[in-house]
């Protein structure tokens, strides 16, 4: 594991306010602020914001200072966007969001992937069947069960021979982890979405690109109802 650099913590900081609006839009961050805020030298201060300015989330302007974007310029895509917004008020929001990207995608992925990577099938199978197995033990929630999740979907999305479909694979491992981290997920699975995982896999090993889309589809939308649903079985608040 890589050790962590000295201008995480401020990074984590300022990024989380940023996208939970605890900063608006417009705002002016000044490097000296930060040093003195966070207890950093200059250069941690600076390298800090040049990340966040990598993101889209601020904009660096001489004698002015580094002023906070408007969320139409982020890039949500990125992993620490993503959780820095499932960290807010807003997470349901978010998920949504990215529960209606998944369903856009993933049923269009496992069509493709039926069509031209059937030999895809086997790996996808494993996954689903470990899925089964943890699930069945009540490790729903579980980081073996995740790391399974991730592996499956990374998988159908490189499967499908898109190369932009593929490249969304980091967005849907951060929605699983995010997920995962939120105690979002239940021991015990909704078993509907264990057996269509291994559905989807079997369509794809047997090339019927119509069942696989289907699948991948009625997927996506048995896990949207399942993770945007709170303890009591009511719908969260969007």
């Amino acid at each position: 594991m890589p050790a962590p650099v000295a201008y995480q913590p401020v990074l984590e900081a300022l990024g989380l306010s940023i996208a939970t609006d605890a900063v608006a839009p417009g705002s002016i961050i000044l490097v000296q602020e930060v040093e003195t805020r966070f207890g950093v030298s200059r250069s941690v201060a600076r390298e800090a914001l040049r990340m966040l300015e990598s993101l889209g989330m601020v904009a660096i302007k001489r004698r002015v200072g580094c002023v906070v974007q408007p969320r139409s310029t982020w890039n949500v895509a990125d992993p620490k966007v993503i959780h820095w917004r499932m960290s807010g008020p807003a997470r349901v929001q978010e998920l949504d969001q990215l529960m209606q990207l998944r369903a856009g995608v993933e049923p269009i992925a496992a069509r493709l992937a039926a069509g031209i990577s059937p030999q895809s099938g086997p790996e996808l199978t494993r996954y689903a069947e470990t899925m089964r197995d943890l699930a069945a033990a009540s490790l729903g929630d579980s980081a073996e069960f995740l790391a399974a999740d991730v592996a499956f979907h990374g998988v159908l999305l490189s499967a499908s021979g898109n190369d932009h479909f593929a490249a969304l694979g980091e967005v849907v491992a951060s929605v699983l982890t995010e997920r995962n981290r939120l105690g979002l997920l239940e021991p015990k699975p909704d078993p509907r979405s264990v057996v269509l995982h291994l559905r989807v896999a079997a369509a794809i090993t047997q090339g019927h690109s119509a069942l696989a889309e289907a699948s991948a589809r009625t997927l996506v939308d048995v896990v949207a109802a399942e993770v945007l649903l709170d303890r009591s079985g009511e719908t969260l608040d969007r």
